[in-house]
């Protein structure tokens, strides 16, 4: 499959569906590529991802935009930690 991404010049996140996040400072996160939303509030936004789960941890987070692709975060964004999901 490495071959074929070089040859057809594809990123990895969009062949193997990983996930993508780009931040904007503290004060935005858009992720690409998760499964579902598993928990929000105000102070914990909690994806699940192919990898695992992603937990993100601030104040005042809100998810002002969603698809099924990417969702974007705002708000005082103070960590993000991604949880392993168990091996098989």
């Amino acid at each position: 499959m490495g071959k074929i991404m070089k040859m057809l010049e594809l990123p990895g996140e969009t062949v193997f569906r990983e996930t993508q996040v780009i931040l904007t400072g503290k004060r935005q996160a858009l992720i690409e590529n998760y499964r579902s939303i598993l928990s929000c509030t105000r102070e914990q936004i909690v994806v699940l991802t192919a990898s695992g789960r992603m937990v993100i941890s601030g104040k005042r987070l809100e998810i002002v935009n969603y698809t099924k692709l990417e969702m974007c975060i705002r708000g005082r964004i103070e960590s993000m930690i991604l949880e392993e999901g168990r091996k098989k």
